[in-house]
């Protein structure tokens, strides 16, 4: 009886052993790993996520122009003039190369009435802050025009652009901390072999985002502009 009770509970402990293996297995095939950078930039596509989308959408339709990828994002909550950091999307991504690095969001934004005007000043911008060890930019300040505190880049701060139903990249003054004349540059200053977290949440209706970039100091631009047409090649 004794023995019989031993190989009862060792074909149950050999059943959930491989439950777990299959568990593990399961999520490795799907966890999204970590982007890594490279010839300093991370590219990131929005729409690659394990995140829950929440009141985010994805759409395949052209706008104006094409986006990248296998299509974009579209935030469906709040309203088109503003609203509380909602759906949180996260990301993943290594650094190999150290340094300051700006952000980039190719992104699109549409013309909105409300209370009988038409605008172009909503639908046009999310919140985005980043988790891991990092520092500001060497110019940060708390006045217009200047590079990020550390504060704001680890606080959901922000972030706007775009144009009407059309995908363009933006970046520069674009963090924005509330009020007029009171913009940032949101650059980083990442550490090499260091994985960070990146969380970019919904705040105005309409919004679309298409992919990201992070540039470092060193390389052009322009090269985060030829990111779309070399991924669609």
């Amino acid at each position: 009886m004794k023995q019989k009770n031993l190989t009862t509970l060792s074909a149950r402990t050999w059943q959930l052993f491989a439950l777990s293996l299959f568990a593990i297995s399961a999520h490795s095939l799907t966890a999204k790993e970590a982007v890594e950078e490279s010839n300093g930039i991370v590219f990131i596509e929005l729409e690659d996520t394990d995140s829950r989308l929440g009141k985010w959408q994805l759409h395949d339709s052209k706008l104006k122009n094409s986006f990248s990828g296998e299509g974009y994002l579209e935030f469906t909550g709040n309203s088109p003039a503003s609203g509380s950091p909602n759906s949180p999307l996260k990301y993943t991504f290594k650094i190999k190369k150290s340094g300051l690095y700006f952000l980039h969001l190719r992104c699109a934004k549409e013309k909105v009435t409300l209370k009988g005007k038409e605008r172009d000043d909503v639908a046009n911008d999310c919140y985005f802050r980043v988790e891991g060890d990092f520092e500001a930019g060497p110019k940060a300040a708390d006045k217009h025009r200047a590079q990020a505190p550390l504060e704001l880049l680890k606080s959901d701060t922000k972030f706007f652009g775009g144009a009407d139903n059309e995908f363009v990249w933006v970046s520069g003054n674009r963090f924005d901390p509330g009020g007029h004349n009171n913009k940032r540059i949101a650059v980083y200053d990442f550490k090499a072999g260091e994985t960070y977290k990146l969380i970019m949440s919904g705040r105005s209706q309409s919004f679309r985002v298409d992919c990201l970039a992070f540039r470092h100091a060193d390389v052009p631009s322009k090269k985060v502009d030829s990111l779309v047409n070399d991924t669609n090649n």
